[in-house]
């Protein structure tokens, strides 16, 4: 097993515990209690080992290497991962939106009795925000999408269980409506959670680019060989973690077909020093000056400072 495959790993299996004691804690004492709000953090968490049992097994698929049915690679399932959440997410939160109407609209409103779901809360809020830190830090670690929405996840949670807590303390000083107001509240979170990593994965699986600071790395290390020039036709595609290139350049169309290798070859071994995500560069050489009609690419005045689009 690689480093990058054990860290994900290890990783993902602290999720699923942790999740697992913090949703059966609050379901049971949200269900004994009489409290929906407090019920619907804990099936949030719930969903939660789902998302962490889901980064294990795309992280073991994503580590395999690349083969016949798929040369390049298999990092995608990461981010298939990540997509597979976010309905998983929006399903939760669509339920617990249904039922916390319901609650609502039928004006079932009861005192939260006990001292038990004030503590949850407060431990769900503190393991929450240790989740978040860490999965995020593994997730910009291993650039894995699957980790990042995860720890984003988590990082609503953290919100969740605050607001489930401020809840659980005014419904106790006399307002017992506003326990069935943020359980709405909640779900209204998951829902919004789901719809931002269905968005940003979207962008990988149509290899699309959010952030062009690629192409401005490409185009300094193609400075670098001299003999290249007018670097244009850059197309940049993620699979997981990695990064392949496609770019057309030119040179001195006099030269031998071997010198042209070679200036490709240098070409293709500065883009990859540039940045180590890098996994592989195609180069087509054309001669200086050469007019015809291509599809698609980036040059250096498109990607106008590598700005965010």
């Amino acid at each position: 097993m690689n480093e990058r495959s054990s860290i994900s790993s290890r990783a993902a299996w602290i999720g699923v515990f942790a999740n697992a004691g913090l949703a059966l804690a609050k379901i049971l004492i949200g269900w004994i209690f009489k409290s929906a709000a407090v019920l619907a953090d804990g099936i949030d968490t719930g969903t939660d080992i789902f998302t962490s049992l889901t980064t294990v097994v795309s992280s073991k698929i994503s580590s395999r290497p690349p083969d016949e049915t798929h040369p390049y690679g298999h990092e995608r399932a990461e981010t298939v991962a990540a997509k597979v959440v976010s309905f998983v997410i929006f399903y939760a939160g669509v339920s617990l939106l249904i039922s916390s109407l319901k609650r609502i609209f039928t004006g079932e409103h009861v005192l939260i009795a006990g001292f038990l779901p004030l503590l949850v809360s407060a431990i769900s809020v503190a393991v929450k925000s240790w989740l978040f830190v860490y999965k995020y830090r593994v997730g910009k670690k291993i650039n894995s999408y699957a980790f990042i929405a995860d720890a984003l996840n988590m990082r609503n949670d953290i919100f969740i269980s605050s607001t489930v807590f401020l809840g659980v303390v005014l419904n106790k000083v006399g307002l017992l409506w506003i326990d069935g107001i943020v359980a709405l509240i909640i779900s209204v979170m998951i829902i919004k959670t789901a719809f931002e990593i269905f968005k940003e994965t979207t962008y990988e699986l149509m290899d699309g680019m959010t952030d062009l600071q690629i192409y401005n790395q490409i185009f300094k290390a193609i400075e670098t060989v001299t003999k290249a020039s007018n670097p244009h036709k850059v197309r940049v595609r993620q699979v997981g973690y990695k990064y392949f290139v496609d770019i057309d350049i030119e040179v001195d169309g006099k030269i031998s077909v071997q010198e042209g290798h070679e200036v490709a070859t240098m070409v293709k071994n500065a883009i990859i020093k540039q940045n180590d995500r890098i996994a592989d560069v195609m180069v087509h050489v054309e001669p200086i000056g050469n007019i015809e009609r291509e599809a698609y690419g980036l040059n250096e005045k498109q990607t106008n400072g590598g700005a965010k689009r």
